[in-house]
């Protein structure tokens, strides 16, 4: 029997050419076309650490983004929209949230975060940029302030821990 193809039975591509093209063909399951709108998938984000003559910028969060009940730092860094390269997803950010542009930027890690329910895989950037950031969000954002390498606050948002665990330590992947 190894080896045979069993009679009248599509081959896995053809079924699942067949079953993205026409859902409704699969009379094993025919509730499969709903299938995606039922399951949960992570998103894929960027994190971005700047840093400016050793010194690194964060935002201290507003009560909406509170960790674990206790007001927590973060670094900017949204959702990679579909078809966007990761490159214009770390400028588009940094001039949404700061009104500033990139001139410099390097991917050194990626992370899984779960904070507040969610599900994220962060590409962790490092970035420098040119002008001094602006509070463009203040629904996200009390502040944002430049903090010497060994002076970081402890209370980080777990997404900007990873991020800055990876930095300092040169890793990348320190949550999966």
């Amino acid at each position: 029997m190894a080896g045979q193809k069993l009679p009248n039975r599509p081959s896995p591509k053809k079924l699942e050419t067949e079953i993205a093209f026409n859902p409704g063909s699969n009379p094993g399951n025919r509730n499969i076309k709903h299938l995606c709108d039922y399951m949960e998938h992570p998103k894929i984000s960027v994190d971005i650490l700047v840093v400016r003559d050793g010194k690194i910028l964060l935002g201290l969060l507003t009560d909406r983004w509170k960790y674990r009940g206790r007001p927590a730092y973060g670094v900017p860094g949204r959702d990679i929209r579909f078809g966007e390269k990761i490159g214009d997803t770390v400028k588009r950010n940094i001039r949404e949230e700061f009104d500033c542009d990139v001139t410099n930027y390097r991917i050194i890690c990626v992370n899984a975060n779960y904070a507040l329910g969610n599900h994220y895989v962060g590409i962790g950037v490092v970035a420098e940029i040119s002008g001094e950031p602006k509070n463009l969000l203040p629904g996200d954002w009390v502040e944002w302030k430049w903090f010497p390498a060994d002076g970081v606050p402890a209370d980080l948002f777990p997404a900007t821990k990873n991020l800055m665990d990876c930095y300092f330590s040169n890793k990348i992947n320190v949550s999966e």
